[in-house]
């Protein structure tokens, strides 16, 4: 293990700093910037050296352990979404490039799970890396695989979802509400399982029919087990209120024709109104 990109660092900021260690970020003369982490917890010390690559460069300097892991360069996910604009497809493979690389970047659990913020997501092109800035006031020795990957299913839903237009919180795909589901449920314990639910969302969001399916199969549903006794009493109603206009209108011509209609006045003096005749 060579000793130079250690004593050749040059500190740029310090992110975070707890009993457990601290996080900085640093450079070499050359520019390549590097995540230094610095551990003082035996615990913590032990768990993270169980779970990192041979090829990651450590040390350990007067009781504190320290390890350099790679800084990724882009732009923030805020900068990626106001900038860009991705619709669900690019966010899709944006996540999947994320997963990819945490399967792939042999970095212990508690790491991930640490780091799992969207403020420490970089995106360059099309590819989105974490960046390993762990949150050390959290850390607590025991993290595993089942929980990386639950925090891990947390930030993708953010990002899958942030930023969705009002009229659009309706037509969320069936598939990324089963992703929530699950986030919500802690149900993922693997990899395996995140990667399959983030490639199964769809390019774009459902249509506005799409939208008023379900309602349309309930509504229809509901018919189907309801529609015969519904038009049974629609029948029972119109053949009430058909009786009912009968009764009123009998009722009417009866009243009618009983009444005593005046057939004025017959006789005025001499004169017979009712044939024009001179009365006797």
């Amino acid at each position: 293990m060579r000793r130079v990109p250690f004593d050749r660092l040059h500190t740029v900021c310090l992110t975070y700093e707890s009993r457990a260690g601290y996080t900085e970020i640093c450079r070499e003369p050359d520019g390549t910037r590097w995540i230094r982490l610095c551990i003082r917890s035996d615990a913590c010390q032990r768990e993270l050296l169980s779970g990192l690559d041979e090829s990651v460069p450590v040390r350990l300097e007067s009781g504190v352990l320290e390890v350099l892991l790679p800084c990724h360069e882009g732009i923030s996910l805020r900068q990626w979404l106001y900038e860009q604009k991705p619709d669900l497809s690019r966010r899709r493979d944006a996540c999947l490039s994320l997963l990819e690389q945490l399967v792939e970047g042999n970095v212990p659990p508690c790491l991930i799970a640490l780091s799992a913020n969207t403020e420490n997501l970089t995106l360059t092109g099309r590819s989105m890396f974490l960046q390993y800035l762990p949150e050390l006031r959290q850390w607590e020795p025991g993290i595993d695989e089942a929980q990386a990957v639950r925090a891990v299913a947390a930030v993708i839903c953010e990002v899958l979802s942030e930023k969705a237009a009002p009229w659009q919180s309706k037509r969320i795909p069936e598939e990324l509400s089963l992703l929530n589901l699950r986030r919500q449920e802690q149900d993922y314990t693997s990899w395996s399982q995140l990667q399959r639910d983030v490639a199964a969302v769809p390019d774009t969001l459902p249509g506005r029919s799409s939208v008023l399916r379900p309602y349309i199969r309930r509504v229809r549903g509901w018919l189907c087990r309801y529609g015969k006794y519904l038009l049974r009493v629609l029948a029972a109603l119109l053949l009430t209120a058909a009786l009912l206009s009968l009764i009123s209108a009998y009722r009417r011509y009866a009243r009618e024709k009983n009444e005593i209609v005046w057939q004025g006045m017959p006789q005025v003096g001499d004169q017979d109104l009712r044939n024009g005749e001179d009365g006797e």
